[in-house]
């Protein structure tokens, strides 16, 4: 009886240091996982800052070259305009003579 019960704490004690061992090794495991989650994560927001930063770049600069644009346009049409206007205008002094 006496060897029953011996055996039987050592099993106990075996199972119990065993459990210690096994619930060390997957919270250990539970933390990396959560590290590294945690890094892909600030690595994906970075991208994601960066993304953001390089279109609003980019529609700035799309925006300039349509305001630089629209003054060429501007200044092409009031150059035609003033061409346009003296044409006629020495259209209608050639039909006066």
């Amino acid at each position: 009886m006496a060897m029953i019960r011996s055996s039987t704490a050592t099993a106990a004690r075996a199972i119990f240091i065993a459990t210690i061992f096994i619930s060390s090794i997957v919270t250990i495991s539970a933390f990396a996982q959560s590290q590294s989650m945690n890094q892909s994560m600030n690595k994906a927001g970075d991208s994601a800052n960066q993304t953001g930063e390089a279109i609003q770049g980019n529609a700035s600069d799309v925006g300039a070259n349509i305001s630089e644009g629209v003054k060429n346009l501007g200044s092409n049409i009031t150059e035609g305009a003033k061409g346009l206007a003296k044409t006629i205008g020495e259209g209608l002094q050639d039909l006066t003579k």
